[in-house]
């Protein structure tokens, strides 16, 4: 008896860590987008740059969106606007993070596509 609800915690533990609050990626990517005009561009002209000279790889470019933009972006919303005993990695857990720069990308990527570099 003790074995079965010990399992069934455990199942319930695995299936709300993989899945996260909407409502806070949505506000991650809205914040991340809006965050810094420098940040936002600078990821842009560099990521440009690669597209360009056909050197472009999606992976990394998940990776460098994630370390440049989502991350300070984070930092930032939870100095503005959490509370003392909020930490990183419980608010915007690294799969959230992830899947922010991956729509930053998919985004980056369709402007590329399209022609639209920055200079």
């Amino acid at each position: 008896m003790f074995s079965e609800g010990l399992s069934l915690f455990i199942k319930l533990q695995v299936f709300f860590m993989t899945v996260f609050d909407q409502d806070a990626l949505r506000e991650l990517d809205l914040y991340a987008r809006n965050f810094s005009g420098r940040h936002y561009n600078n990821i842009g002209i560099c990521l440009s740059k690669f597209h360009r000279r056909g050197d472009y790889n999606v992976d990394t470019a998940i990776g460098f969106i994630e370390r440049n933009l989502v991350m300070p972006a984070a930092k930032d919303y939870l100095l503005c606007h959490g509370s003392m005993t909020q930490s990183l990695r419980n608010t915007f857990p690294k799969a959230m993070r992830t899947r922010v720069a991956e729509m930053l990308e998919e985004s980056f990527r369709a402007e590329f596509n399209l022609g639209n570099y920055w200079n």
